[in-house]
């Protein structure tokens, strides 16, 4: 129940803030893009849009809400009550990846119709976006500004996009096996053909380590920077 209201509380938080709006924006953007794009191109483009969507948003999104909450003293209020850093980690996770889901669908189904799998594809947006915003807030809570932001998450964030090189065979594809992102590959590609159940295996277990070392780093991160700050370390 207490996981449930903090995942409402984030939807309304975003929507207050008015993220739902400017990701509206974006998806338009997307649409005309791929409209505007070659029919020969148009699958290969829209893999590499739905691969970096989730990733953006994952990143940013969740960047700038927690810098928000910060900024208005939202953390001070939260932590005293029963709600963990646990529950708040998997309800931000929860709430971008439902956002991610829905504009991955939308754009999609705008542009080249529904992916061969659906599964594979929703899976894979879903692993992604949780990753990504596990990853940015272990990033945010130890910035001091948007623009250290801003410049940390980047840091982290470049070698989880070298999986493109094998996307573009470039380099040994055996050099992107351990990186989460290649999962996302493997399981974006369902757009076009279904993953074998061998690279579906692989693609959902490299992504679900990865969500749960950075997971375990955010929760840390959090504890040590934020927590320490309003006396609660141990939450």
């Amino acid at each position: 129940m207490r996981m449930w209201m903090t995942v409402c509380h984030d939807l309304r938080f975003q929507w207050r803030h008015k993220f739902y709006l400017i990701y509206m924006l974006i998806c338009t953007i997307y649409l005309l893009l791929l409209h505007s794009i070659p029919t020969d191109y148009k699958t290969t483009v829209a893999l590499l849009l739905t691969f970096s969507d989730p990733s953006a948003l994952g990143l940013i999104l969740a960047g700038g809400i927690v810098l928000l909450e910060k900024d208005q003293g939202i953390h001070d209020n939260l932590f005293v009550t029963p709600l963990r850093v646990t529950e708040y980690l998997l309800a931000k996770a929860s709430s971008l990846a439902l956002l991610s889901i829905s504009s991955a669908w939308a754009i999609h189904l705008f542009s080249i119709g529904v992916p061969a799998s659906p599964f594979h594809f929703t899976i894979g947006i879903l692993l992604t976006s949780s990753f990504f915003t596990l990853l940015s807030i272990g990033v945010v809570v130890r910035s001091q500004s948007v623009n250290g932001f801003i410049l940390r998450s980047q840091f982290y964030a470049l070698p989880f996009a070298l999986p493109l090189l094998d996307f573009f065979h470039i380099g040994n594809q055996y050099l992107y096996i351990i990186i989460p992102t290649e999962g996302t590959l493997l399981l974006l590609k369902s757009m076009i053909k279904q993953p074998t159940v061998a690279e579906t295996m692989y693609a959902i277990f490299i992504l679900l380590l990865g969500n749960t070392l950075v997971f375990l780093w955010a929760k840390r991160s959090f504890q040590q920077v934020i927590l320490m700050k309003i006396g609660k370390g141990d939450s």
